[in-house]
């Protein structure tokens, strides 16, 4: 029997490897949603006339959510589009313990409280934004610097393609993952200063460990960004994203990528 799934974000850095491992099932159609030129499928979070197309007929979606103010409503608009379908929502760690009116949480309660059925992921941060231009990739590689608000707090860094793997699982085989919320997280718990010294020792040169002030980072930021990176640096220096979790492996039957894996996978990035 055939099953359409749609992913939202699908040039994103889970959405890719969602849709890679998703079109390794044969009996799976894949609807490739996003906002930039030329998508499979056309699917914005600005252009609510997209969605009903995007979600018609589909079985599942693995819906990213959008970074924005509103999103909690959007979110919830989305699901109200199809609520029958199975909802596989990308959050973050910890979200569950966050109040009800924080925005990640408000975010989650909108898919649990209208879906008739769901999957919530809940991942560290990605090792992914170490390449990303965007994020760290250039200061490592110009700077030779690793900096962070971290206060010493420890990361569990996991791999994208790992979330992916658990979310396809989720997609795939609903009823076994319905109703489940699922900490994902890598292998270890690492602070910046281990990052540092791994980056340093692979690359043949120094990188220093920063922790600058968080306040200095948001500089010229918008007032939601400002915001979220904010909490989310708190939440480093208070342990809020240090917890391991076996989901990896008890999900996709193998364990997740070790953050020097990944690191020596990439040192092209840095070079």
């Amino acid at each position: 029997m055939t099953r359409t799934v749609l992913v939202t974000g699908a040039r994103g850095k889970t959405g890719r490897p969602v849709v890679d491992l998703l079109r390794q099932h044969p009996d799976i159609v894949v609807r490739e949603g996003s906002s930039q030129p030329g998508a499979q499928t056309r699917f914005s979070w600005e252009d609510a006339s997209t969605w009903p197309d995007a979600v018609d007929g589909v079985d599942a979606v693995y819906l990213m959510r959008p970074d924005v103010p509103d999103a909690p409503d959007l979110v919830a608009r989305l699901v109200d589009v199809d609520p029958k379908a199975h909802v596989v929502l990308l959050s973050e760690q910890g979200a569950g313990e966050l109040s009800a009116g924080h925005w990640a949480r408000r975010v989650e309660d909108a898919v649990v409280g209208r879906a008739g059925s769901w999957t919530v992921l809940r991942p560290s941060w990605f090792h992914q934004v170490l390449t990303d231009p965007r994020f760290y990739r250039d200061d490592v590689r110009d700077r030779r610097a690793l900096g962070l608000p971290s206060g010493g707090g420890r990361i569990a860094w996991v791999d994208a393609r790992d979330i992916a793997a658990v979310a396809v699982a989720a997609l795939v085989a609903p009823a076994e993952h319905r109703g489940r919320a699922y900490t994902v997280t890598g292998p270890a718990a690492l602070t910046v200063a281990d990052l540092a010294a791994d980056l340093s020792t692979r690359l043949g040169h120094e990188i220093r460990a920063d922790d600058p002030a968080p306040e200095r980072t948001v500089e010229g930021l918008d007032p939601f960004t400002t915001d979220i990176l904010l909490d989310l640096y708190e939440r480093v220096r208070t342990g809020g994203f240090a917890d391991l979790s076996p989901a990896v492996e008890r999900v996709t039957g193998r364990p997740p990528t070790p953050a020097g894996a990944f690191i020596a996978e990439h040192l092209d990035a840095w070079r």
